[in-house]
């Protein structure tokens, strides 16, 4: 473990370059967790699904063990963002916690876009999308596999990239819409319904847990997911997939015509 102290303010990409890391296979998440003087051990954790406990350079990322590796290495690298932003502090966070980009918790909102950087930087996630043309779950799985992220995360991150400017993505629970993301440039108007439509495929993934999730992009009507009067002039696609205990998330991708 080092001796010598990084700077608590290095960033993501900055971190990656003195590594040399320059290909998304080669970032090892618990390497580099070691290289700024942390291990990572794994133990059953009552109350969280990760924590970091550091003093001086030297600290212990705990993660519930038996996870997806996915989401592991999402919640190592969220600790790893905390270490960077809040060192010094002991912080234990929930699976509500981790990979949520919360709105209002402006310390793990924190945490977790250092752990999009880390896992996700931008050059190299940016030089893999633009090998999909389209944003659908068959881009998703493709990119995801390549950084060895969650779907979820993967998704946040494609939808940002501003590189699918007509796309966003809708999560869904039994209580109705949990949260959305729309790429960054398309007009706030496009604001989705609170509820699901009965017509829209996600309304039976969500309520059927016998049904598979939807192989292909199919065309609806924008009525079906925007409550707005000129919605019925125009066709979407969506697409929607179960997240396990989560419930269900639609990629949409808007008429060119919707996004001005």
């Amino acid at each position: 473990m080092r001796t010598d102290p990084l700077p608590t303010n290095l960033s993501p990409d900055a971190l990656l370059r003195s590594l040399g890391i320059t290909d998304p296979r080669d970032i090892d998440i618990e390497a580099i967790a070691y290289y700024v003087g942390l291990r990572v051990k794994r133990r059953c954790l009552k109350c969280c699904e990760a924590m970091i406990t550091g003093r001086g350079n030297k600290g212990i990322i705990s993660v519930n063990p038996g996870g997806m590796p996915q989401r592991e290495r999402f919640s190592i690298a969220h600790e790893l963002g905390h270490w960077a932003h809040h060192r010094g502090e002991t912080v234990a966070c929930r699976a509500t916690d981790i990979g949520k980009f919360s709105k209002t918790n402006v310390v793990e909102r924190a945490a977790d876009q250092y752990a999009a950087d880390l896992l996700m930087p931008w050059p190299m996630f940016k030089s893999d999308c633009r090998k999909h043309p389209r944003l659908d779950l068959k881009a998703l799985k493709e990119v995801a596999g390549v950084f060895k992220t969650s779907l979820t995360a993967t998704l946040i991150r494609m939808i940002d990239s501003d590189i699918y400017p007509a796309s966003m993505m809708i999560g869904h629970g039994t209580g109705g819409r949990k949260w959305h993301r729309s790429a960054p440039k398309m007009s706030t108007r496009w604001f989705p319904r609170e509820e699901l439509d009965a017509d829209s495929f996600a309304f039976e993934l969500l309520h059927n847990q016998s049904q598979d999730e939807q192989r292909f992009p199919r065309k609806i009507g924008a009525d079906a997911w925007f409550d707005k009067p000129s919605a019925g002039r125009y066709e979407i696609t969506e697409q929607s997939f179960r997240i396990p205990g989560e419930g269900v998330i639609t990629i949409i991708n808007l008429d060119p015509n919707m996004v001005g």
